[in-house]
């Protein structure tokens, strides 16, 4: 269970971050959350304890878990992995089947949904934008109960605005490979977005079971 990296749960104060790759995790998780909570959990980190944890969770427990993520424009957060990962997007687009083989590009460029949707429904009680971090993270605060705090920035790429580094045929490209992602969260290239409004609680009656298939889908994709 050591290789499923993106979920991060607090057991103690009932929380559960779904952390995608290139969406600020660093600056959230390990300069935001570390420094307040004590008792994270991941399976990376943490491969025994929090095997323990998803095995004696059951839909009642989690009912008082508050679920939270980010999402980020497609276009932009591929830009932004490619410059991360030090390879060309042209050379991603042209190799994608490839390097999709290779852990490290495959765990960066998983589509967010699979993070914050189940069967087409967001499970998620909140879904930050990147683009809107610190003031949806505020929310966030609020629901945690914890003061608010501003976000560092850490691990950020350098490189102009995504729209610079895209032919059509690119742009094509990341609509086609996050389909579900522009869908659920309302990107469009160039576009601005709203505000992504979520339920207080998930729509979701269950979620354990998802929440395992989850895992076992990081695990063998």
């Amino acid at each position: 269970m050591g290789d499923l990296p993106g979920i991060i749960v607090c057991p103690q104060h009932k929380f559960i971050y779904m952390k995608p790759a290139r969406t600020a995790g660093s600056s959230i998780l390990r300069n935001f959350l570390e420094g307040r909570f004590d008792e994270l959990l991941n399976a990376k980190d943490h491969a025994e304890q929090f095997g323990e944890w998803l095995a004696n969770t059951d839909d009642e427990a989690l009912s008082d878990y508050f679920i939270f993520s980010v999402t980020r424009n497609p276009w932009d957060r591929f830009l932004s992995t490619s410059k991360y990962l030090g390879i060309p997007m042209s050379k991603l687009i042209e190799n994608w089947d490839t390097y999709q083989e290779v852990d490290q590009v495959r765990t960066h460029m998983r589509p967010i949904n699979i993070y914050t949707h189940y069967k087409s429904r967001a499970f998620v009680d909140r879904i930050c934008r990147f683009e809107t971090l610190q003031a949806d993270m505020n929310l966030v605060c609020d629901s945690l109960g914890i003061a608010r705090s501003r976000l560092p920035i850490v691990n950020a790429t350098k490189h102009e605005h995504y729209s610079k580094y895209y032919k059509e045929d690119a742009i094509e490209f990341v609509r086609d490979v996050y389909e579900l992602d522009i869908k659920y969260y309302g990107y469009e290239f160039e576009a601005p977005v709203n505000k992504l409004y979520t339920k207080d609680r998930s729509p979701l009656g269950k979620f354990v079971r998802p929440l395992n298939k989850l895992f076992n889908k990081l695990k063998v994709t």
